[in-house]
């Protein structure tokens, strides 16, 4: 088994003086409500069963999914396999049924569901006589109630694609379920790569993220345009197609002259409704989407013609935002989609909403600030109509602090409040690791829960959490999964036992020195916080300049694979085979970590051949495991230039022959 030879250094006492304090800091978690007891029902009984699973007489491709997962981890927790049933309507009131979906049983019972409440996620979970009934307004509320009940039945918990605990019983009894779920925010998107390719993982952790490209058997999938999610208003006008058309663009051509377009020309009419009709095509084409996204171009940019800043001082409040033009413009293509829904597909007239980005140069809110009222005030323009949602980007962002932080964070603190103030819907996309130091852990784990309890207050409905679009083996990338995705759901949950939960069954015989791993980083991050002004950013340019030695004495990276060296010590104790080599993989992916810091920035400290053996280990290494990247990358695959590859061959050509 691989050790690393490092100089063992007293750490100052480090861990011991912060491992407190550098733990999330959680809020305690209101008592249980949903506390479900045992009836006296048999659901298990000598490793046998008499349930089966029973479906609607026609039902949905949802529902025969909750149905596969439900049969294969039952027979995984007690041995015994459930048969299907299809409802006939000859289903005995008394018999013992686990029924998905809306089956003779649901009707009988006379429970009441609200589309509204629980929209497509939300479920409810109740007995009924001798049966369990899993029910959902939406395809994915189904799923979801099949998940919950094996959750509460038999402890199933998914850690990661292959962590995955369920308890085995011979012996159980049916729990009295009386539940009803809904999640805290209706879009959840852990954007991370572990989710992109691989569907029933993000079901399993109850995601619904636009780049998972979820089966039409599972759950209603991502409510947003696949089509128009992000940066998409030259997909909308492209330039290479409308580009003659000089007064469409800003002057350097990045972004759209929304001016232009509420101009009462022939030109500013050509322009407004060529976006509209364009826009219609891309509703048209995804019948099932309820968000679609008007985004500015992923530039530090705006329109800078002089009638945007004329309607910039018009309708931009105290400082002239931009922002202020950009509603103005949403509010009028919004009320002439909403007409022509309306008039075409009023079915989905109260479902479509259109989100712009309050992003960059947009970031800032069209308001000014009343001292003397303590209120915020705007024009009537800027109020955006019941089918705009706004979606806050807060890049430049400190994240070892929360969103509302004073000091530190005042230019994203004045966005949510003043976005809030205008009562427009919320979304959010935020960020969970350095763009520009992807081996350099993220400091912000004692952040999460504080901060979605914070969105979830000022009315954020739908949040995407960007991790690294390129790989899944981040320092900490699995817990940082599995934390998203419980926290999205419910922000209450006690971060410090979830953490203790992963590490014990991720990480199983190294979990106490993987906790004691996460605790230093975070105790080091703490120090140098309080002692020398480190700051969390997510930025490409921000993170990598705080990647400096300052910021990581060496003393400290020692300290650190000490403590992998006694994890490996542990590993070896474990007996099963399959599980030690499992194990160990997962602890060595976690080393590639401090090892590159260690080559970063303190290669002067070995010769010439000591470098060389790391450089290679560690090269092998991240190939074995999947680490491409050192930082963010651009998206034309010809110009990559951020791979661990030329990283590490840049390191060798340094030494020379």
């Amino acid at each position: 088994m691989k050790k690393f030879k490092h100089v063992t250094a007293v750490f100052l006492a480090l861990c011991c003086t912060f491992a407190v304090c550098a733990c999330a800091q959680t809020q305690t978690p209101p008592p249980d409500d949903n506390t479900v007891t045992d009836t006296q029902i048999d659901l298990v009984k000598d490793g046998a069963t008499e349930y089966s699973i029973l479906l609607p007489e026609s039902p949905t491709a949802s529902e025969k999914f909750a149905s596969q997962e439900l049969g294969n981890f039952f027979a995984e927790a007690t041995g015994s396999v459930l048969n299907v049933l299809e409802d006939n309507g000859s289903v005995a009131s008394d018999g013992k049924y686990l029924a998905i979906g809306d089956t003779s049983l649901y009707r009988e019972s006379g429970i009441e569901m609200d589309a509204s409440e629980l929209s497509d996620n939300g479920f409810k979970l109740v007995t009924y006589k001798n049966s369990v009934l899993m029910l959902g307004t939406g395809e994915s509320g189904k799923v979801y109630a099949v998940y919950e009940f094996l959750r509460r039945q038999f402890n199933y918990r998914v850690y990661a694609t292959d962590e995955i605990y369920i308890d085995t019983v011979t012996d159980c009894k049916l729990k009295d379920f009386n539940l009803t779920v809904i999640p805290d925010f209706e879009g959840r998107d852990v954007n991370a790569y572990a989710f992109f390719y691989d569907s029933t993982f993000a079901m399993r952790m109850r995601l619904n993220g636009v780049r998972t490209t979820f089966l039409p058997s599972q759950g209603s999938g991502s409510a947003w345009a696949l089509d128009l999610w992000s940066h998409t208003t030259f997909h909308i006008l492209p330039p290479a197609q409308y580009g003659s058309h000089t007064s469409w663009y800003s002057p350097d051509k990045t972004q759209l002259c929304f001016s232009n377009a509420l101009e009462d020309t022939e030109d500013g009419k050509q322009m407004f409704q060529t976006f509209v009709d364009n826009l219609k095509v891309y509703i048209e084409n995804e019948p099932n989407a309820k968000y679609f996204m008007i985004g500015q171009e992923d530039k530090a940019t705006t329109c800078t013609c002089l009638k945007c800043k004329e309607n910039n001082i018009r309708y931009g409040g105290e400082n002239a935002n931009c922002s202020g033009t950009l509603m103005v413009f949403m509010n009028k293509v919004a009320k002439e989609i909403k007409a022509w829904l309306q008039e075409e597909h009023p079915e989905r007239a109260d479902i479509v909403k259109l989100v712009t980005f309050a992003y960059q140069r947009t970031q800032q809110p069209p308001v000014t600030w009343n001292a003397e009222t303590g209120k915020y005030e705007f024009v009537s323009e800027v109020i955006p109509e019941d089918n705009v949602v706004v979606r806050i980007a807060p890049l430049a962002s400190v994240y070892s602090k929360n969103l509302l932080d004073e000091e530190t964070n005042g230019p994203i603190r004045e966005a949510i409040l003043g976005w809030a103030a205008l009562g427009v819907q919320l979304s959010i996309w935020t960020y969970h690791i350095g763009f520009g130091a992807y081996l350099y852990p993220m400091y912000n784990i004692h952040t999460i829960a504080e901060n979605y309890r914070i969105l979830r207050e000022y009315g954020v409905v739908d949040i995407l959490d960007q991790g690294p679009r390129e790989m899944d083996s981040a320092p900490f990338e699995a817990l940082r999964n599995f934390l998203h995705a419980e926290l999205l759901w419910d922000a209450d949950l006690d971060v410090n036992e979830l953490i203790d939960e992963f590490m014990e069954h991720y990480f199983k015989a190294a979990a106490p020195y993987m906790r004691e791993y996460l605790d230093l980083v975070n105790a080091n991050y703490k120090l140098m916080e309080q002692t020398r002004g480190y700051l969390a950013y997510a930025g490409s340019d921000e993170s990598a300049r705080m990647a400096r030695a300052e910021f990581y004495p060496k003393r400290y990276l020692d300290r650190i694979l000490d403590i992998f060296d006694r994890a490996y010590a542990a590993i070896e104790q474990i007996e099963d085979e399959d599980e030690r080599a499992l194990v160990l993989e997962r602890v060595e992916t976690e080393s590639l970590s401090p090892r590159f810091i260690l080559l970063d920035l303190y290669s002067y400290y070995y010769n010439d051949s000591q470098l060389r053996t790391m450089i290679e280990e560690f090269r092998d290494d991240a190939e074995r495991f999947g680490l491409t990247h050192y930082r963010e990358d651009v998206q034309n695959p010809s110009e990559y230039k951020h791979t661990i590859k030329q990283k590490t061959d840049e390191w060798l050509r340094s030494l020379g022959n």
